[in-house]
């Protein structure tokens, strides 16, 4: 996956850099609305109604408005936080108008499901959308997923091969071992020390703040597998999709970077530079 990753990287951050990163953001876009699509499959396995035309629909238009907001298109205006309760009045608002459903217990359940579906992934992504407005964009998101990638390879390497006397018998996900949560914080530190010698010190607040910065990311992204772990687990599905061969779902690769997304916006954007 890793050797398939890095490239796409390359190529979407570095080589189509272009009107504020737009190919990466369709990308983004179409990964939120699919991400969507499988949260409706999670929920209706379990079955819980939802709307699986309504809910993707209203996640793609959450990345969209961060997207113009970052490159400018609308400015002075916090689109993204519009667009986002505006997706929430809607599922609400149809909640109402069309009553299906024959109990207060049923109707909660369906709405709920459908907000969820609707702002999971899709909100949490929205933030790399965000990233593209920072200064130098190409690397803030190059940093972010190499961090979550190195977190994710080494905690599987170092969890795999050590981590069996250490298992955390978390419910969510019982193979999880403290090693491996070790491995992956030492993986994004990792990256961290990587990106200040090679991209001119890279994210520019001194080593140890941007090792700090590097590991709470990636804690966060292992408690965002852990989050999509407890979905599936709930569902009663091993896999959220068959859409990557070998690997299962959209919501299967991308659950670390949707939790961590968020924080790493934010520290990028508020810790001042050294």
């Amino acid at each position: 996956m890793i050797a398939v990753a890095l490239p796409l990287i390359g190529v979407f951050v570095f080589v189509l850099p272009w009107r504020t990163h737009l190919a990466l953001n369709l990308l983004v876009t179409a990964v939120s609305v699919v991400g969507s699509l499988e949260m409706v499959g999670l929920l209706e396995a379990r079955r819980i109604p939802v709307s699986r035309r309504l809910a993707p629909v209203l996640a793609g238009t959450i990345p969209v408005a961060a997207y113009l907001q970052a490159s400018g298109v609308v400015a002075g205006l916090e689109l993204q936080l519009l667009m986002t309760t505006a997706v929430a009045g809607i599922i609400l608002v149809r909640a109402i108008i069309l009553p299906h459903k024959a109990t207060l217990r049923a109707l909660i359940a369906s709405t709920s499901g459908t907000l969820l579906t609707a702002l999971y992934p899709a909100l949490f992504l929205s933030f790399i959308t965000r990233m593209t407005a920072l200064a130098a964009p190409s690397l803030a998101v190059a940093f972010f997923l190499c961090v979550i990638f190195g977190d994710d390879m080494l905690a599987y390497f170092v969890g795999s091969l050590w981590g069996r006397s250490t298992c955390l018998h978390l419910p969510v996900s019982p193979n999880k071992s403290a090693v491996g949560f070790a491995g992956g914080v030492v993986g994004a530190a990792i990256v961290a020390l990587l990106f200040h010698w090679l991209a001119g010190g890279f994210p520019g607040r001194g080593l140890g703040a941007d090792i700090a910065i590097a590991v709470a990311i990636g804690i966060v992204g292992i408690v965002g597998d852990l989050v999509e772990s407890g979905l599936k687990r709930s569902a009663g599905v091993k896999d959220s999709g068959v859409i990557i061969p070998g690997r299962g779902g959209i919501l299967d690769s991308i659950d670390s970077l949707a939790l961590a997304a968020p924080l790493a916006f934010c520290l990028l954007a508020l810790v001042p530079a050294a």
